[in-house]
């Protein structure tokens, strides 16, 4: 009995951690938008730093200075 529960005590963790790690968005991150010019594909457009991490422009968007326009 007290080797399940061993068991289980380090399993949940694991299983947890590899949840964790995969929602994370490693390696998805969008690419640049031109200002003044409409956007390909999605793109983020400003985001010049953490605290300001630009707008999420979608395909046909216009990028001004950190947001977008149809």
């Amino acid at each position: 009995m007290l080797k399940i529960f061993a068991v289980a005590l380090l399993t949940i963790p694991m299983c947890v951690g590899s949840v964790h790690a995969a929602t994370k968005g490693h390696g998805h991150a969008l690419p640049a938008c031109s200002d003044g010019q409409q956007a390909k594909a999605a793109c983020v457009c400003g985001g010049t730093d953490k605290s300001h991490p630009g707008a999420h422009c979608s395909k046909d968007q216009w990028c001004h200075g950190g947001t977008c326009s149809k």
